[in-house]
């Protein structure tokens, strides 16, 4: 006979069978990000294969009736920058580049508004290898670095982010702000170093392109930066 697992009678296969249904839906979301983290179609299954690892080991933590989805990619977030950002390997880039950045007028655009066209964000972090990326990304503290890639990358509205972390719209926009200072700080040093701008620094970062029409006029992080 198998054991029980938990206080409610449920064995282990009545558990592992009870997180397989709430986390096969999530496997295109999950699949989606890490292409967007590791840039390499490998590594991207193996962190999804990690991920659901994790998932389900965490599993007695999640509250049900909350969003699992956006459960999973946080863990997803986490496993990534604790191993995957620490590997020394480099992952593949989706799209070839000369390695010539001098033209950092992209850095500074507001918006793209159109479908298919890539924010601001995105075609600036192009300029960049993914291990440089990631580097950076991994000096912003996890409360910036969520924001960011969930506003920033993700294209999420400001009023959804807030609501998936449990903040102020406030605070979302006031860590993006920070968020985006020192990527913009962190990426100048590496193109510096490698001869990408010969000794310019990039504009201010432009808006997102996700929605906010939520977006207040003032907010301040009063929580852990």
């Amino acid at each position: 006979m198998e054991s029980v697992t938990n206080n409610d009678g449920e064995t282990l296969t009545q558990k592992r069978e009870r997180f397989e249904r709430l986390a096969m839906p999530a496997v295109n979301a999950l699949y989606r990000q890490a292409m967007k983290l590791t840039n390499n179609p490998d590594d991207a299954q193996d962190l999804v294969q990690d991920t659901f690892e994790k998932g389900f080991k965490a599993f007695d933590s999640f509250t049900p009736g909350t969003n699992f989805e956006a459960w999973m990619t946080t863990i997803e977030r986490n496993a990534f920058f604790n191993q995957y950002a620490k590997a020394k390997r480099r992952p593949q880039r989706a799209n070839d580049s000369s390695g010539e950045y001098d033209d950092w007028d992209i850095y500074s655009a507001s918006e793209h508004t159109s479908d298919g066209l890539k924010s601001a964000e995105e075609e600036y972090l192009d300029a960049f290898a993914p291990e440089e990326i990631m580097a950076a990304l991994a000096k912003l503290s996890p409360e910036r670095r969520q924001v960011f890639i969930d506003a920033a990358i993700d294209g999420k509205s400001y009023s959804q982010v807030a609501k998936e972390q449990g903040v102020k719209i406030g605070t979302v926009m006031s860590r993006l702000n920070r968020a985006r200072t020192q990527l913009k700080h962190e990426l100048a040093s590496y193109a510096e170093a490698r001869g990408y701008l010969a000794g310019k620094r990039p504009a201010a970062v432009g808006s997102l392109s996700a929605k906010t029409s939520d977006k207040p006029s003032t907010g301040n992080d009063n929580t852990k930066k």
